[in-house]
């Protein structure tokens, strides 16, 4: 007298986290923040050659009110950071940061005091991609991570 004969046929049992994150990271929605090289290689990624629609990223966002995930790629002035962190705090919860290239995570080569050295002085990054460009396979790479990050989160446990 097991529980599939109590509940029926075509009736499915599972975990709510296990669901809902599934849902998530299979429908990221990334907002793009480009400034520099790096943005180029962030529309080279969304372009049809590495395609991360097969990653479930096919629609860029470009409303932050309707994006989940943040890409910052290139350099970041102190004069845009204002409106870099408006976009972040008018993105809904729950909402991840990707930090793209040696600019947006540390200043890379450009050490002034015009430049923010790493965005995350100011918004908390989930996904830190290397490079000075990075590839494209490089910030699939990076995405893919975010997605099992996306994977262990908790709707009960938020941060």
């Amino acid at each position: 007298m097991g529980l599939e004969t109590k509940l029926g046929d075509g009736f499915l049992t599972t975990k709510a986290d296990f669901l809902i994150n599934w849902g998530r990271k299979n429908s990221l929605w990334p907002v793009p923040f480009g400034t520099a090289c790096c943005a180029i290689e962030l529309m080279a990624t969304f372009a049809s050659r590495y395609d991360l629609a097969r990653f479930g990223m096919e629609r860029m966002s470009w409303s932050p009110r309707q994006a989940d995930v943040l890409i910052v790629s290139g350099r970041i002035s102190i004069k845009m950071m204002p409106v870099l962190i408006r976009i972040w705090q008018q993105m809904p919860e729950p909402k991840w940061c990707v930090s793209m290239g040696a600019c947006a995570s540390s200043g890379g080569v450009f050490n002034t005091y015009t430049l923010i050295q790493g965005i995350d002085q100011f918004i908390p990054v989930d996904v830190y991609i290397p490079g000075c460009p990075p590839s494209p396979e490089t910030l699939t790479d990076g995405l893919i991570k975010l997605q099992k990050i996306v994977e262990q989160d908790s709707i009960v446990k938020r941060k």
